[in-house]
């Protein structure tokens, strides 16, 4: 009696294969993994001339407003754009002097957990057009989730290498 050998791998189940783990990696990422800890934060109380400052010297798209000591709202480049735009018509405002809290008046906090996947965050991203998410455990700031961050580890999860 002789043995039949196993049927080799086809290319297609490899592909199928790979693909899966590569799926694994994505589902088993959570936001905690990725986010970035350093995180640049201005006071509510700040002035708007102050945050236009810190987005440029640290290279950033958006930052977490502070009030009383937790996440309060997120400020982006484009707000203070439109600040400035919105001034540059009014001779009642003055840039320089207007604190954060006075270009804020609602002020929209929506944040991930450290625990939440990515696809929660992805899903966040696209709901809300935001390009910078905090990451809060209860009133703690802990860390944000950018939108360049999202798609530099989507890049590396679904390449060959990983991360």
């Amino acid at each position: 009696m002789t043995e039949t050998p196993a049927p080799s791998t086809t290319v297609e189940e490899k592909t199928l294969n790979s693909l899966h783990q590569r799926l694994s990696r994505i589902r088993g990422t959570r936001v905690g993994d990725v986010m970035t800890k350093d995180v640049v934060t201005l006071d509510a109380t700040d002035l708007l001339a102050t945050a236009a400052r810190t987005l440029i010297e640290s290279k950033i798209h958006g930052l977490i407003v502070m009030k009383n000591g937790k996440p309060w709202s997120v400020l982006s480049a484009f707000d203070l754009l439109h600040k400035s735009y919105v001034e540059s018509f009014s001779d009642k405002m003055d840039y320089l002097r207007s604190t954060l809290d006075s270009l804020i008046e609602k002020p929209l906090l929506h944040s991930l957990k450290p625990t939440d996947s990515l696809d929660s965050a992805a899903r966040l991203f696209t709901a809300y057009g935001q390009r910078t998410i905090p990451v809060i455990e209860g009133d703690k700031l802990l860390g944000v989730l950018t939108i360049t961050d999202l798609v530099r580890t989507y890049g590396k999860l679904v390449g060959e290498t990983g991360i």
